[in-house]
C-alpha cells in the first residue's frame, strides 16, 4: 500500500465517552444507484424514476449555484462536491423541519473527473482551527462547526445556508473551488444496510465496542476479529452470540469505534469505507433490495443536496465510469491544546498539498493555498494561537507534500 501522507490522527480526549458516528464515501453509493436505476426497463423503470425523481426533490436545499453548476456538467466538465458527515437524530433522519444540529463529524471533498475517469476523495480534519468568513469575531473556531454560522437568522433557512459558509470556508483556506455538497446523517446508513439483508465486511483489526457506552464494556456490545467477518454480540454486555452478517446497528458500531484503534481517527476512515464499500457492492449485486420507495424514503430522509434531478441523470449518464478509479487521501494535521480545547493547525506545506492535489484533479493550473484560518484574523489573536508554520517548522519538509493514499 502506497504511502504518502496529510493525515490527521490526533482526537479531542474529552470526547472519548460519546458516540462516534460514521462517516465516508457517499458519491460512491449516490451515482452507483443511479446507475443500477438506469439499467431498468418499461414499466418498473417508470415506477424507479418516479420515485426516486420524488426522493431526489426533497433532499434538494439550494445554494444559489444551479445555473453555473448545470452549465459545467452539462459541459462534461470535472467538478467538486463537499460532502459533510452529520449525526442529527436518533431517528436517523433530518427531521420534518431539515434541523442540522450538530456539528459536521465528517469533511470530504471530492473531484470526479470524466476524461480521466477518475475520483479523488480528500478528507479534511474536523478539528481546524478556522477563522470563519463574516464570523470573525467568534475565532477561532474548528472546521466542523463552520455550517452552523449562516448569514440569516431565520430559523427556517435551508441547509444550503449554513452550508455555504462551510463551502466558502474551505474555499479560502485551501484556495480551491466547490461547485456542490451533500450533507449525510450517516444514522441512516444502518437503515440502508437492514434494507439490503445485511453485509459482511472483514475486520481489519480485533476489537470490542459497545452501542451504548462507546467503550469495550456495556450493554449491546460487539467484538470483532482481525481477518474475520464473523463478530460476537451480546444484548446484555456478557452473554455472546456469533454472527457472521452484519445488519445496521452492527455496522454503525464497527464504524464508530475511534479511540482503541492504533491508528486513530485514520483507522476508523478504513473500516467506515470497508462498511460503505459493502453496501455499494451488495446493492450492485441485487439491485431489487433498494429500487424500491422505503430504500428512497430513507435516503430522501438523510441526505441533503444541491443535485438537482436533471444534475444527478447528467453525472449517471455522463460520470458514472469516473467512480471506478476512487483515490483517497487525509490532510494531515499538527495537535494544539488552546484555551483547554484541542485544535489542529496546518502549515502552508500541508495547505498546499491539498490544494495541488484537488485543482490538479478539476484540470486547473497550479496555485498557491489560502490563508491559515481562512478569514481574518487580528494581530493580538495571531501573537496568542502563533503561526502554525513558526510553531511546526521542523514538519515543514518535502516529506508534508506528499499524501496518503490508502486504496
Amino acid at each position: 500500500m502506497e504511502k504518502e501522507h496529510l493525515e490527521s490522527r490526533v482526537s479531542r480526549q474529552n470526547d472519548k465517552h460519546k458516540k462516534r458516528r460514521p462517516r465516508r464515501l457517499i458519491v460512491s453509493i449516490v451515482l452507483s444507484i443511479l446507475g443500477i436505476a438506469l439499467l431498468g426497463g418499461g414499466a418498473y423503470a417508470a415506477y424507479i424514476y418516479n420515485i426516486a425523481h420524488s426522493a431526489v426533490n426533497k433532499t434538494y436545499s439550494s445554494t444559489g449555484n444551479e445555473k453555473a453548476n448545470a452549465a459545467l456538467l452539462n459541459s462534461n466538465k470535472p467538478f467538486s462536491i463537499l460532502l459533510l458527515g452529520t449525526d442529527t437524530g436518533t431517528d436517523g433522519s433530518f427531521g420534518s423541519n431539515r434541523d442540522r444540529s450538530g456539528l459536521t463529524d465528517s469533511i470530504m471533498l471530492v473531484v470526479v473527473n470524466p476524461k480521466k475517469n477518475s475520483t479523488t476523495i480528500v478528507s479534511i480534519p474536523r478539528d481546524v482551527m478556522t477563522s470563519i468568513p463574516g464570523f470573525e469575531s467568534s475565532f477561532p473556531q474548528k472546521l466542523n462547526a463552520a455550517y452552523a454560522f449562516k448569514e440569516t437568522s431565520d430559523s427556517n433557512a435551508s441547509l444550503g445556508d449554513g452550508v455555504s459558509t462551510t463551502m466558502s470556508t474551505i474555499e479560502k483556506m485551501f484556495n480551491v473551488p466547490i461547485n456542490y455538497y451533500a450533507m449525510v446523517n450517516m444514522s441512516g446508513l444502518g437503515q440502508v444496510v437492514d434494507q439490503l439483508g445485511g453485509i459482511k465486511v472483514n475486520s481489519p483489526l480485533s476489537f470490542t465496542f459497545s452501542q451504548d457506552t462507546a467503550e469495550e464494556y456495556g450493554n449491546n456490545l460487539y467484538q470483532f476479529t482481525k481477518g474475520s467477518s464473523s463478530f460476537k454480540y451480546a444484548a446484555d454486555g456478557s452473554t455472546f452470540a456469533k454472527y457472521t452478517t452484519m445488519n445496521g446497528d452492527a455496522a454503525l458500531a464497527f464504524a464508530r469505534m475511534r479511540y482503541e484503534d492504533p491508528q486513530g481517527d485514520y483507522g476508523r476512515t478504513l473500516r467506515q469505507r470497508l462498511i460503505l464499500q459493502a453496501v455499494i457492492d451488495k446493492a450492485k449485486s441485487n439491485p431489487t433490495k433498494i429500487l424500491n420507495s422505503t430504500f428512497f424514503n430513507t435516503a430522501a430522509k438523510n441526505i441533503a443536496t444541491d443535485l438537482t434531478w436533471n444534475d444527478l441523470l447528467t453525472i449517471g449518464s455522463s460520470y458514472l465510469k469516473a467512480t471506478d478509479k476512487v483515490t483517497s487521501y487525509t490532510v494531515q494535521g499538527e495537535a494544539q491544546m488552546y484555551d483547554g480545547v484541542s485544535y489542529q493547525r496546518l502549515t502552508t506545506n500541508q495547505r498546499q498539498a491539498m490544494t495541488n492535489k484537488v485543482r490538479s484533479a478539476l484540470g486547473l493550473k497550479s496555485a498557491k493555498t489560502g490563508s491559515e484560518f481562512a478569514g481574518e484574523v487580528s494581530n493580538s489573536d495571531l501573537y496568542s494561537v502563533g503561526s502554525a508554520d513558526y510553531l511546526y517548522s521542523s514538519s515543514n519538509t518535502e516529506s508534508d507534500l506528499t499524501l496518503n493514499s490508502n486504496n
